[in-house]
């Protein structure tokens, strides 16, 4: 029998692994230094490791899944495929005419991301469909023939097919598919009707041209790891997390890669409703401190927010993700003084190599993590990563080098001026996407996990008037314990503009059938029986004459258009702020996410122990908070019993992690192991939290 599942997330600066045994519920904990250059020798070596710690053999694991950082990266860096683009005549220079929309309108600086394709490496072919699918001119088999030619002579690793309405029609980028593989080999292919068949041509290709432009480097990543596990004796097929927390198979991968672009965030967001439902915490914001970036979402009743499209390094990529928001600052980003003389934090990072001055890897610069060391919020010795020794002296010559010296400031509090401007990056982050969400920030209950997100939450949630904060069990390895229990699941999506009002009460069902059955289809592919298989529909719809859409949940078997016009109203009058309830509305895109649970016996939170850690005497050491040092109660988490309260200030260590109870907060274990800071001096009570 099986025992063992494992769980894996790829950060830039660690890569954390968590195994399970489903019989006993025991959890392994395990933090391995990234591998930047072979991202999967760090997973490879974790797994080994946890493997060895469980006394198991890769024949004993019954379940591996990942989320991965590799194809952000690849896209961040532009370290991608040498890419062709392939497309309707008159259409070349899509992808840079873009939209007209930009980030900061008043901005003249502000530059939109060269294409990956040049000019010169797109190609035209003489064809065309219609809006209504119908053919307008067809295509000549001889002319892609020709292309092929021309394609191998400049040798291209990849190539991106794009027409116009294929959404619609597919036939043509089919045929020229077929083509090409069959002229180019090796060549990898990415066509937009198997990338993203959804209207909006822009969006369509530069997503299409993405997946092709990580494509072949994607192909070796996984094909490596896959190796790597074989070799290793692990028989159980490898899955990876989508940007919408869904597991897919390495085939679908392999074709999609675009759509694990926000990977391993997306699963823990999506997982921490599942590991504090029990609480009752209300609206929630995810706080998700990494080594390099910060990790932010708001969950209206803890559960994760959908977003259509998202930008990734100024570039769109049309596929449903979990709607986060990312800051690049985290505990390895690197603080240094602008030309002006202001003391800047991020967003470069000094990542897995050679990380933060204090882990004594030839690493200069002054970071996050070497600011929290100085000031005695870390202490100095065993530090993240378990067979590192943080070197508090190192730390506190690269703060002094970096911020001290030039600003005749003494180390602590140049090593306060560091973590103060971290905080303060981070809480805009947060108050913006609440604020752009229509949540008030100061009644939401912030979530800090991640290995520095308990040790900088506080914090921030004092600089939003936040009152509460939680730390689940093992916070430092949650995303790749919430892979644990992700579902198999994968997104399917078919264009329908039509107004709302003309759907027949049987044509909801109708629209939706064939993307059930390429749902059902995919589901059985991957082994799950009928009786496990769900089905989750949504329908796009939006004001005439409107250019954004909001996704209407519906059921198909139940749901009539009158319904699906009531529940738009509202959902528009809550998310926009006013309704039109006499302005036609029309449907833009049917979405149905077909899933089956692929981990029904397991939990994501580790039993409680029945007897905690032997109680040790408090250990009263100084730590600086703002403006002096403090007598500070050193505590282990695992010596903490079930009701046990703490004033603050106090550090409270763990192997993931260590989390700050500043002065004025006070801490309480709640039953399942949850650590509950709750501001005494905060304005307002928030709501939930315990009397």
């Amino acid at each position: 029998m099986t025992r063992i599942r494992i769980g894996v997330d790829v950060g830039g600066t660690f890569t954390d692994l968590v195994a399970q045994d489903l019989v006993t519920g025991r959890m392994w904990h395990h933090k391995e230094r990234s591998t930047p250059d072979h991202p999967a020798r760090a997973i490879l070596d974790g797994t080994r490791h946890l493997l060895e710690t469980c006394g198991k053999t890769g024949a004993d694991l019954g379940f591996f899944g990942h989320g991965t950082t590799v194809i952000t990266n690849m896209i961040l860096e532009r370290k991608g495929a040498r890419l062709a683009l392939v497309t309707t005549v008159g259409f070349r220079d899509i992808l840079d005419l873009g939209r007209q929309a930009r980030p900061h309108v008043y901005d003249y600086r502000i530059r939109r991301p060269a294409a990956l394709a040049p000019r010169r490496d797109r190609f035209e072919l003489d064809e065309r469909i219609g809006a209504d699918g119908a053919v307008v001119t067809p295509l000549d088999p001889d002319a892609v023939r020709r292309l092929a030619t021309t394609l191998a002579t400049e040798g291209y690793d990849a190539v991106a097919i794009c027409f116009l309405h294929s959404y619609q029609n597919p036939d043509h980028e089919r045929e020229v598919a077929k083509i090409l593989r069959d002229e180019l080999g090796s060549v990898y292919i990415s066509s937009s009707h198997d990338v993203a068949p959804e209207y909006r041509e822009f969006e369509r290709f530069a997503t299409t041209a993405l997946n092709a432009f990580v494509g072949p480097r994607a192909a070796t990543y996984f094909g490596d790891l896959q190796a790597g596990l074989d070799a290793m004796g692990i028989t159980t097929p490898l899955y990876t997390v989508t940007s919408n927390a869904g597991l897919v198979d390495t085939e679908t991968v392999r074709r999609v890669p675009i759509r694990t672009a926000l990977s391993g965030p997306a699963a823990g967001v999506s997982g921490v409703g599942q590991i504090l439902g029990s609480l009752d915490l209300g609206d929630l914001v995810t706080f998700d401190v990494g080594g390099t970036s910060t990790d932010v979402a708001i969950l209206p009743a803890g559960r994760a927010r959908t977003a259509r499209t998202r930008e990734v390094a100024g570039m769109p990529v049309l596929a449903p993700m979990v709607d986060i928001d990312v800051i690049g600052a985290g505990g390895g980003s690197i603080a240094r003084l602008d030309p002006g003389g202001a003391l800047t934090v991020g967003p470069e990072s000094a990542g897995a190599l050679p990380g933060p001055a204090a882990y004594g890897r030839g690493g200069r610069d002054a970071t996050v993590t070497d600011a929290a060391l100085v000031l005695g919020r870390i202490k100095e010795g065993a530090g993240l990563g378990g067979d590192m020794a943080l070197d508090r002296a190192a730390a506190e010559a690269a703060v002094l080098r970096a911020v001290g010296t030039p600003l005749g400031l003494p180390p602590k509090a140049a090593a306060q001026g560091i973590l103060d401007i971290a905080t303060a990056a981070m809480a805009r982050t947060i108050r913006s996407a609440a604020l752009s969400r229509g949540q008030d920030v100061e009644r939401l209950c912030l979530v800090a996990y991640g290995g520095a997100g308990p040790l900088l939450g506080a914090g921030v949630a004092e600089a939003l008037c936040i009152g509460r904060m939680v730390v689940p069990v093992a916070p430092g390895t949650l995303c790749a314990r919430a892979i644990l229990v992700s579902d198999i699941a994968r997104d399917f999506s078919r264009t329908r503009l039509s107004p709302l009002h003309e759907l027949r009460d049987d044509s909801l069902h109708d629209a939706f059938a064939p993307l059930r059955e390429r749902g059902a289809n995919w589901l059985a592919g991957e082994g799950v029986p009928p009786d496990r298989q769900r089905f989750e529909c949504a329908i796009e719809c939006r004001y005439q004459g409107q250019n954004f859409e909001i996704a209407v949940p519906c059921d198909p078997q139940v749901d009539a258009p009158c319904d699906l016009r009531t529940a738009f109203d509202t959902l528009h009058a809550r998310t926009q702020g006013f309704s039109l309830p006499d302005r036609a509305v029309e449907t833009v895109t049917f979405r149905l996410k077909a899933r089956s649970s692929s981990a029904q016996d397991a939990e994501l939170t580790p039993p409680a122990a029945t007897t905690p850690a032997p109680a040790q005497p408090d250990i009263i050491r100084p730590v600086f908070f703002q403006d002096r040092d403090l007598p500070t109660t050193q505590l282990l988490r695992a010596s903490l019993q079930i009701g046990a309260t703490r004033d603050g200030p106090a550090v409270i260590e763990e192997a993931t992690s260590t989390t700050i109870v500043p002065p004025g907060w006070t801490c309480r274990v709640l039953d399942d192991g949850t650590l509950d800071l709750t501001r005494v001096f905060a304005a307002a009570p928030h709501p939930g939290a315990p009397a």
